[in-house]
């Protein structure tokens, strides 16, 4: 080396090692990378393969391209990749129930009992016997038809129909009057005709104004009734001025109901098909769940009304249930950005699934103990219906779950079986079956019934897809 060389070493610049990222040529690897921001806090591999097929994977591209057998078997690999979820903190989940909104359903259940103000003055003029059979008759009628109208009706306004769906509920509310008339009228007389007729009039103006969220109107048309019918209680000299003023309020909050329906959406919209399997599961799920209250109350309506009246807690507390029901998906929701793994969200689901179901059981619990104070009784048969229809109220909850994800037919088949479990015992025992060992019978099947109810949402609610 010359001393040239030297001196050109020493003046040219220092260089350093280089180390290159390592850039993987893994397709499955930059499947990964590139799903990762879609998917940094999944919980379970169907999250991933939902995720997958969203963004065009198929069956055949997991196949070819990856070497898979099918997209869930190339998400569970790329779930295992992605590692644990990420450690941000959770946004923040809407509810979508504001302050209004929560009102607005805690109303539901006392809404649709304001008629009942009134029912004393009515059994006064037709006659009990005929009158309740009417009532229950209409109502069960009633509580099928109005479910069944509204789940097509809101099944129209999600596909984008909203005149169409204002068409079905008005021609559902014109029907109401005939349809309870005809019922009325196999029966027994003109009086029972309007009678039957009313109810379900009354019952389908209301469900249309709960659609368009017109309980106030409700609340406002029924008010001079329901003053009526206490006036009636305290002075039989009101007897009349409660049956017009029910009369006018029934009238009134049909054609409101009607007037709701009007000048919705474009004329012009295409037909919409409407799962027919469905709607027959809500209109046997409706006719069963009226059954099943009105049979246990049937018995005492003539001469144990403070058992029949037990019933009253639990429709006082159904907009509550419905309430809580309603807040079920938004914390669904949020318990899949919260947890780390799957058995995460299963044990907080289950553990938020109980605590409502506590909370439906305490509303109409409080209730009941106020009304055993009203009545000032101590007849263990009240005290164990009025148990009976709080445990309900748990039932009911869960089956607004249930129908959530339109399992109606196990809904339908649980109703079912509460029904033959109360009514064959009934008749196994015959004679012997005191109003206390009735109750008693009765509170046992409602108890099955939220095991069943319990066990048939196990399957559905805990599948993490139904949340995204």
């Amino acid at each position: 080396m010359t001393v040239e060389d030297k001196q050109a070493e020493a003046t040219a610049p220092q260089t350093h090692p280089v180390v290159l990222p390592r850039i993987s040529t893994d397709p499955l690897d930059m499947l990964v990378d590139r799903m990762r921001p879609a998917l940094a806090r999944a919980v379970e591999a169907l999250q991933v393969a939902a995720a997958l097929e969203a963004d065009g994977v198929t069956d055949r591209i997991a196949r070819v391209e990856y070497g898979f057998p099918d997209v869930f078997a190339l998400a569970a690999e790329v779930f295992r990749r992605l590692g644990p979820p990420a450690d941000d903190p959770p946004a923040p989940v809407a509810t979508g129930h504001g302050r209004r909104q929560t009102i607005r359903l805690l109303l539901h259940g006392p809404l649709y009992a304001l008629p009942s103000a009134v029912f004393p003055a009515v059994l006064a003029v037709l006659g009990q016997r005929h009158a309740v059979l009417v009532l229950t008759v209409a109502g069960v009628a009633g509580w099928a038809y109005a479910g069944t109208v509204a789940f097509a009706a809101y099944k129209l306004l999600g596909a984008n129909r909203p005149h169409r769906a204002a068409r079905l509920l008005r021609f559902s509310v014109l029907a109401a009057p005939l349809l309870g008339a005809l019922a009325g009228a196999g029966i027994g007389r003109w009086g029972l005709v309007l009678l039957a007729a009313g109810q379900l009039s009354y019952q389908l103006a209301g469900t249309v104004l709960m659609f368009y969220r017109r309980e106030l109107w409700q609340a406002i048309v029924m008010a001079p009734a329901v003053v009526a019918g206490v006036a009636y209680l305290l002075d039989e000299r009101a007897r009349d001025a409660a049956l017009i003023a029910a009369g006018a309020g029934v009238l009134v909050a049909f054609a409101a109901a009607l007037r709701c329906t009007v000048g919705k959406g474009a004329a012009g919209e295409r037909p919409a098909r409407l799962p027919r399997r469905a709607l027959g599961g809500v209109t046997a799920y409706g006719l069963l769940s009226a059954l099943l209250l009105l049979h246990a109350a049937l018995p005492y309506l003539s001469d144990r009304l403070d058992i029949a009246v037990a019933v009253a807690p639990l429709i006082l507390s159904m907009g509550f249930v419905e309430w809580r029901a309603e807040r079920f998906r938004a914390q669904a929701v949020g318990l899949t950005r919260r947890s780390r793994r799957p058995a995460d969200f299963e044990i907080g689901l289950a553990r938020a699934i109980g605590l409502e179901i506590l909370l439906c059981l305490a509303v109409p619990a409080v209730l009941g103990v106020a009304l055993v104070a009203v009545l000032r009784t101590t007849d263990p048969a009240v005290m164990v219906m009025v148990a009976a229809h709080v445990l309900l109220a748990g039932a009911y909850y869960v089956a607004f779950l249930l129908a959530g994800f339109e399992r109606f037919g196990r809904l339908c088949a649980s109703l079912i079986a509460a029904l033959a479990v109360h009514l064959g015992a009934v008749a196994l025992l015959g004679r012997a079956v005191t109003p206390l060992i009735d109750t008693v019978l009765f509170a046992g099947s409602v108890l099955g019934l939220l095991a069943l109810f319990l066990l048939g949402l196990a399957p559905s609610v805990r599948q993490v897809r139904h949340y995204r």
